[in-house]
Protein backbone atom coordinates (compact mmCIF):
# COMPACT_ATOMS: atom_id res chain seq x y z
CA UNK A 1 0.00 0.00 0.00
CA UNK A 2 1.42 3.30 -0.83
CA UNK A 3 1.63 6.05 1.45
CA UNK A 4 -0.33 7.98 -0.29
CA UNK A 5 -3.62 5.51 0.14
CA UNK A 6 -2.71 5.03 3.83
CA UNK A 7 -4.04 8.67 4.53
CA UNK A 8 -6.47 8.83 2.24
CA UNK A 9 -10.01 8.09 3.35
CA UNK A 10 -12.37 5.78 2.53
CA UNK A 11 -14.79 8.05 0.63
CA UNK A 12 -18.07 5.69 1.29
CA UNK A 13 -17.20 5.52 5.34
CA UNK A 14 -16.39 9.22 5.74
CA UNK A 15 -19.97 9.76 3.84
CA UNK A 16 -21.39 7.27 6.41
CA UNK A 17 -20.07 8.53 9.12
CA UNK A 18 -21.37 12.61 7.88
CA UNK A 19 -24.57 11.58 7.43
CA UNK A 20 -24.93 9.47 10.55
CA UNK A 21 -23.77 12.37 12.77
CA UNK A 22 -26.26 14.73 10.72
CA UNK A 23 -29.28 12.17 11.41
CA UNK A 24 -28.85 12.04 15.02
CA UNK A 25 -28.75 15.75 14.95
CA UNK A 26 -32.21 15.55 14.23
CA UNK A 27 -32.97 13.05 16.72
CA UNK A 28 -34.86 14.79 19.84
CA UNK A 29 -32.30 13.21 22.25
CA UNK A 30 -29.26 14.31 20.96
CA UNK A 31 -30.39 17.58 19.13
CA UNK A 32 -28.49 19.38 21.88
CA UNK A 33 -25.07 17.73 21.20
CA UNK A 34 -22.11 19.17 19.43
CA UNK A 35 -21.05 17.64 15.75
CA UNK A 36 -17.71 16.60 17.85
CA UNK A 37 -20.23 15.01 20.74
CA UNK A 38 -22.56 13.46 17.81
CA UNK A 39 -19.47 11.86 16.28
CA UNK A 40 -18.34 10.25 19.67
CA UNK A 41 -21.87 9.15 19.94
CA UNK A 42 -21.73 7.70 16.30
CA UNK A 43 -18.74 5.40 17.18
CA UNK A 44 -21.32 3.21 19.62
CA UNK A 45 -23.82 2.98 17.56
CA UNK A 46 -25.46 -0.38 15.62
CA UNK A 47 -27.12 -1.18 12.87
CA UNK A 48 -29.75 -3.36 12.17
CA UNK A 49 -32.38 -4.62 9.13
CA UNK A 50 -35.96 -6.03 9.91
CA UNK A 51 -38.11 -7.34 6.95
CA UNK A 52 -41.95 -6.16 6.99
CA UNK A 53 -43.63 -7.97 9.89
CA UNK A 54 -40.24 -9.03 11.85
CA UNK A 55 -40.10 -8.62 15.56
CA UNK A 56 -37.86 -6.55 16.77
CA UNK A 57 -38.57 -7.49 20.04
CA UNK A 58 -41.70 -8.80 22.11
CA UNK A 59 -43.31 -7.46 25.81
CA UNK A 60 -40.81 -9.23 28.20
CA UNK A 61 -37.84 -9.67 26.81
CA UNK A 62 -34.74 -7.85 28.57
CA UNK A 63 -34.46 -4.19 27.79
CA UNK A 64 -30.97 -3.64 27.13
CA UNK A 65 -30.79 -1.98 23.63
CA UNK A 66 -31.95 1.73 22.84
CA UNK A 67 -33.13 1.96 18.94
CA UNK A 68 -33.59 4.68 16.77
CA UNK A 69 -35.68 3.97 13.58
CA UNK A 70 -32.99 5.38 10.38
CA UNK A 71 -35.53 4.22 7.94
CA UNK A 72 -39.00 2.38 7.92
CA UNK A 73 -41.25 2.14 10.94
CA UNK A 74 -42.80 0.16 12.95
CA UNK A 75 -45.17 -0.60 15.17
CA UNK A 76 -46.33 -0.56 18.80
CA UNK A 77 -48.64 -3.36 20.55
CA UNK A 78 -49.17 -3.63 24.70
CA UNK A 79 -48.72 -7.79 24.21
CA UNK A 80 -48.74 -9.17 20.38
CA UNK A 81 -49.65 -7.93 16.99
CA UNK A 82 -52.85 -9.29 17.21
CA UNK A 83 -54.05 -6.31 19.72
CA UNK A 84 -54.28 -3.11 19.39
CA UNK A 85 -51.68 -0.62 17.35
CA UNK A 86 -50.90 1.74 20.58
CA UNK A 87 -48.15 3.91 18.52
CA UNK A 88 -46.45 3.91 15.29
CA UNK A 89 -42.71 4.60 15.13
CA UNK A 90 -40.99 6.49 12.43
CA UNK A 91 -37.26 7.44 11.31
CA UNK A 92 -35.63 9.77 14.03
CA UNK A 93 -38.07 8.26 16.60
CA UNK A 94 -36.50 5.89 19.62
CA UNK A 95 -37.78 3.67 21.76
CA UNK A 96 -36.05 1.37 24.63
CA UNK A 97 -34.50 4.48 26.43
CA UNK A 98 -35.73 3.61 29.79
CA UNK A 99 -33.73 0.40 29.68
CA UNK A 100 -30.46 2.34 29.16
CA UNK A 101 -31.03 3.02 33.51
CA UNK A 102 -33.38 0.85 34.82
CA UNK A 103 -33.23 -3.60 34.94
CA UNK A 104 -36.85 -3.25 33.37
CA UNK A 105 -38.51 -5.93 30.39
CA UNK A 106 -39.49 -4.44 27.49
CA UNK A 107 -43.26 -3.05 28.38
CA UNK A 108 -44.43 -3.66 25.01
CA UNK A 109 -43.82 -5.51 21.38
CA UNK A 110 -42.33 -4.23 18.63
CA UNK A 111 -43.30 -5.17 15.13
CA UNK A 112 -41.31 -3.51 11.94
CA UNK A 113 -44.53 -2.78 9.46
CA UNK A 114 -42.39 -1.91 6.46
CA UNK A 115 -38.61 -2.81 6.33
CA UNK A 116 -36.90 -1.30 8.44
CA UNK A 117 -33.29 0.08 9.37
CA UNK A 118 -32.93 0.89 13.46
CA UNK A 119 -29.88 2.06 14.81
CA UNK A 120 -29.26 0.27 18.16
CA UNK A 121 -26.89 1.66 21.13
CA UNK A 122 -26.70 -0.58 24.64
CA UNK A 123 -26.90 -0.22 27.94
CA UNK A 124 -22.99 -0.54 28.18
CA UNK A 125 -22.37 1.76 25.09
CA UNK A 126 -24.40 4.30 26.23
CA UNK A 127 -22.58 3.42 29.87
CA UNK A 128 -19.08 3.76 28.08
CA UNK A 129 -20.43 7.05 26.34
CA UNK A 130 -21.54 9.19 29.60
CA UNK A 131 -18.14 8.11 31.25
CA UNK A 132 -16.11 9.00 28.56
CA UNK A 133 -18.07 12.15 27.72
CA UNK A 134 -19.21 13.55 30.76
CA UNK A 135 -20.53 16.96 29.34
CA UNK A 136 -22.52 15.00 26.48
CA UNK A 137 -23.63 12.46 28.91
CA UNK A 138 -24.72 15.15 31.27
CA UNK A 139 -26.57 17.13 27.83
CA UNK A 140 -28.35 13.91 26.79
CA UNK A 141 -29.97 12.65 30.55
CA UNK A 142 -30.80 16.55 30.82
CA UNK A 143 -33.06 15.84 27.87
CA UNK A 144 -33.95 12.31 28.42
CA UNK A 145 -35.41 13.66 31.75
CA UNK A 146 -37.64 16.43 29.74
CA UNK A 147 -38.89 13.42 27.31
CA UNK A 148 -39.87 11.42 30.33
CA UNK A 149 -41.41 14.45 32.17
CA UNK A 150 -43.77 15.29 29.11
CA UNK A 151 -44.31 11.72 29.25
CA UNK A 152 -45.39 11.72 32.44
CA UNK A 153 -47.56 14.42 31.59
CA UNK A 154 -49.53 13.05 28.72
CA UNK A 155 -49.95 10.03 30.77
CA UNK A 156 -51.79 11.47 34.09
CA UNK A 157 -53.86 13.92 31.03
CA UNK A 158 -55.05 10.67 29.26
CA UNK A 159 -55.32 9.17 32.98
CA UNK A 160 -57.52 12.04 34.13
CA UNK A 161 -59.67 12.10 30.71
CA UNK A 162 -60.41 8.15 31.27
CA UNK A 163 -61.32 8.41 34.45
CA UNK A 164 -63.78 11.28 33.93
CA UNK A 165 -64.90 8.96 31.27
CA UNK A 166 -65.54 6.24 33.19
CA UNK A 167 -67.15 8.45 36.45
CA UNK A 168 -69.62 9.73 33.00
CA UNK A 169 -70.44 6.01 32.54
CA UNK A 170 -70.82 4.85 35.95
CA UNK A 171 -73.73 7.85 36.61
CA UNK A 172 -75.28 6.45 33.19
CA UNK A 173 -74.98 2.94 34.82
CA UNK A 174 -76.63 4.44 38.01
CA UNK A 175 -79.43 5.95 36.36
CA UNK A 176 -80.05 2.97 33.96
CA UNK A 177 -80.71 1.17 36.82
CA UNK A 178 -82.82 3.51 38.46
CA UNK A 179 -84.79 3.57 35.66
CA UNK A 180 -84.49 -0.27 35.28
CA UNK A 181 -86.15 -0.21 38.67
CA UNK A 182 -89.14 1.51 38.53
CA UNK A 183 -90.17 -0.28 35.38
CA UNK A 184 -89.84 -3.20 38.07
CA UNK A 185 -91.51 -2.27 40.78
CA UNK A 186 -93.91 0.53 39.76
CA UNK A 187 -96.08 -0.20 42.24
CA UNK A 188 -93.33 0.42 45.14
CA UNK A 189 -91.63 3.20 43.62
CA UNK A 190 -95.45 4.84 44.28
CA UNK A 191 -95.81 3.67 47.41
CA UNK A 192 -92.70 5.64 48.42
CA UNK A 193 -93.59 8.78 46.98
CA UNK A 194 -96.96 8.35 48.82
Amino acid sequence: MKLKEYFTPKTGKVEEEKYLIKFLSEVELFENLTQNERRNLSQHFYERKYKEDEIVFKKGYPNVVMYIVKEGELQTYLDSPEGENLKTIKPRDYFGEVGLFLEEERTATIVASKDSILLGISKRDMSRFIDEYPRAGSKILRKLSAVLCSHLIRTNETLASKRDELMDIKKRLEDSESQLQELKNPQEVDKEKS
